[in-house]
């Protein structure tokens, strides 16, 4: 399990690939979700994020590894991932908690305009778990749409070379 998720190395086919994207989504979504229970456990337990972030370069590596390609082409999805992730969660914070982004966007303002930049932090600080609570689990489940909406397409588009190639024997 940790070869498929962390080393860059080797080849992964279609099912493979799929089995390594359930994982990375269940984790993904359990990690999304965390603020709406406890605030400061989920802020903390977010920079798992980043190795997360890791786990899906690797696996993308490997499935067009498994192509015959570069590894290189894994920053095409995971950029399309980053992009609607950011889409999504301005989408989600407007339907969701939009007073309280309004709110924390005229007060950071006012602070700012005052030139008192430690009272726009504390106005983040203090609305910012207010917000999260309101859109960790929305934001969790359309990260689980996104995710496994990016990782079907690209499998899909990722053609399985079945000979052995200079990445590695046929998985």
């Amino acid at each position: 399990m940790g070869n498929l998720l962390f080393s860059p190395t080797g080849r992964v086919n279609s099912s493979e690939f799929m089995r390594g994207v359930l994982i990375l989504i269940i984790l993904g979504f359990v990690l999304n979700a965390l603020p709406a229970i406890n605030y400061t456990l989920g802020s903390t337990l977010s920079l798992l994020g980043l190795v997360l972030i890791w786990c899906w370069i690797v696996l993308f590596v490997k499935r067009y590894h498994d192509g015959g390609k570069s590894g290189w082409m894994s920053i095409i999805p995971i950029i399309t991932f980053l992009v609607l992730s950011v889409i999504l969660s301005s989408i989600v914070t407007t339907m969701f908690a939009a007073d309280l982004n309004n709110e924390l966007t005229r007060v950071s303002q006012d602070a700012a305009a005052a030139g008192d930049l430690s009272g726009a932090l504390a106005a983040s600080l203090e609305l910012a778990p207010q917000i999260a609570k309101k859109t960790a689990i929305p934001m969790a489940v359309g990260g689980v749409i996104l995710s496994y909406a990016i990782a079907f397409v690209f499998n899909a588009m990722i053609k399985h070379d079945p000979q052995d190639n200079q990445y590695g024997p046929a998985a």
